[in-house]
């Protein structure tokens, strides 16, 4: 989780999917359930998940961005929370001052939690309930974290954040054109009806494969990142070994402390056929975990998609356009 400043132009985007005015996503009302590997359970306190949409219906749930980023209302045991959407932090997370405010029993740990930049330790809580209203609740124990100087930065609390090991197991369906949102089990939420969208692979979790300027590079998805592109020191260094051009570009970390980064911007950012030219590439030091950088919400914001992880792709949709068909190669059948 960082943000970078508000980055100001028109990005010229090639062959990508423009944004459709209504619903995208199809959803099944039987959807399996996710399941959590060996290693989940090891390094996630996820614990049972309830797709209540199954009976109540999926209704899709507003979302406001703030620093590009998406926050919902929910519910942590009955009390109202604001509630931040981040697969790039590694553990779902809740806010030390609003887990004392609720009653929660905090308890110190030696572990840490990942975020796309970087790391910061945390404290767990048992006996916690949070509620996505008429998609899912989560029941179990949640890791602690003082958001507050974050919050500071951002000028927005942060309550509690849905992360990774949450949304590693289940289908994202976003939609930046009526900002609505929805949660769903994975293999449950397919483009619907009369939508053209192309799939791209995922590889290595929620990463990609794509180019910066002809440069191959391997970037995780990151809902966290508000920035188009981030590289890691060792990619910026490959795409750009005459750096001179550089612009500041300071970000925040989770912790709150700033991160004195850099900028470039005009580059061509290329991913399964989708080219966007002009695109601003942004590095803020060494980030944790072997992608070459982040796809963030600079990109994401632009269109409606599904990212649906355990099955291995990222969906871009948007409406027919009068007389065009559907590319059978890269239209997925609703359910």
């Amino acid at each position: 989780m960082s943000t970078h400043a508000q980055f100001s132009c028109t990005l010229h985007i090639v062959s990508v999917l423009a944004l459709g005015m209504t619903s995208s996503t199809a959803v099944a009302q039987n959807g399996p359930p996710p399941l959590q590997t060996k290693k989940q359970e090891t390094h996630t306190y996820v614990g049972n998940i309830a797709y209540v949409g199954h009976h109540e219906g999926w209704t899709p749930i507003k979302f406001e961005r703030f620093q590009g980023l998406i926050f919902f209302q929910g519910k942590i045991n009955g009390m109202p929370a604001t509630i931040l959407l981040d697969n790039g932090f590694s553990h779902t997370t809740i806010d030390a001052a609003f887990a004392r405010r609720i009653g929660l029993t905090i308890r110190g740990t030696d572990k840490t939690a990942r975020s796309g930049t970087g790391e910061v330790p945390f404290g767990i809580a048992e006996g916690v309930s949070i509620e996505v209203p008429n998609q899912l609740r989560l029941d179990g124990a949640a890791a602690i974290v003082d958001f507050s100087a974050m919050s500071a930065g951002m000028l927005h609390r942060i309550d509690a954040v849905l992360g990774g090991d949450l949304l590693g197991q289940l289908a994202i369906s976003i939609h930046p054109s009526q900002n609505i949102l929805m949660l769903v089990p994975s293999g449950s939420a397919t483009p619907r009806a009369g939508m053209h969208s192309r799939e791209i692979p995922l590889v290595a979790g929620d990463q990609i494969e794509g180019q910066i300027n002809g440069q191959p590079v391997r970037l995780q998805i990151d809902l966290g990142s508000n920035g188009v592109a981030t590289l890691s020191d060792a990619a910026w260094q490959r795409v750009f070994p005459d750096d001179s051009k550089a612009t500041k570009a300071d970000s925040i970390r989770v912790e709150g402390a700033n991160l004195a980064g850099r900028r470039i911007t005009g580059n061509t950012l290329s991913f399964s056929g989708t080219k966007i030219e002009g695109a601003p590439v942004d590095n803020s030091g060494p980030l944790p975990g072997s992608q070459d950088g982040l796809l963030g919400q600079g990109i994401l914001s632009t269109v409606d998609f599904i990212l649906d992880i355990p099955a291995k792709k990222l969906i871009l949709m948007r409406e027919l356009r009068p007389g065009e068909h559907a590319s059978p190669s890269n239209e997925a059948e609703p359910k």
